[in-house]
């Protein structure tokens, strides 16, 4: 990589994958632990995916974000995508808790699925053109 404004590591991302990787855990931990005994095992192997998706999320972001500005727009896609999956799953997996029904949320969470996807392919094709460069 070269020295220009576009090629410079993107800290405040990387910082952000940080701490979502640090939510990542707690949140994990949360749900194998604290969920065990008050919410039935469909329910907190859902939250627990969530918090898996998020940990692989906040890995990956801490790693493109080196790359500089040239990903900044697929991490914000691979971002935006997390959210909505992660976040969708912990309320479904706390749908028993929260006395609500929070399962219609599992409609959207396929399409932070496609948002990821979406985020990771166009790294990816980013990544294929700067190795040609």
């Amino acid at each position: 990589m070269t020295n220009s404004p576009a090629s410079q590591p993107l800290y405040r991302l990387a910082a952000l994958g940080a701490l979502l990787l640090a939510a990542g855990i707690a949140l994990g931990a949360f749900g194998a632990h604290g969920l065990k005994d008050i919410a039935t095992e469909r329910y907190t192997g859902v939250f627990e995916t969530g918090a898996q998706y998020q940990v692989y999320t906040a890995l990956g972001i801490m790693v493109l974000s080196m790359f500089g500005k040239t990903l900044e727009k697929p991490i914000l896609l691979i971002l935006a995508g997390m959210w909505v999956f992660s976040v969708s799953l912990y309320f479904i997996g706390l749908n028993e808790l929260l006395a609500a029904s929070l399962k219609k949320l599992g409609a959207i969470t396929p399409i932070g699925g496609l948002l990821m996807i979406a985020g990771w392919c166009w790294a990816g094709m980013k990544l294929l053109r700067l190795s040609k460069s």
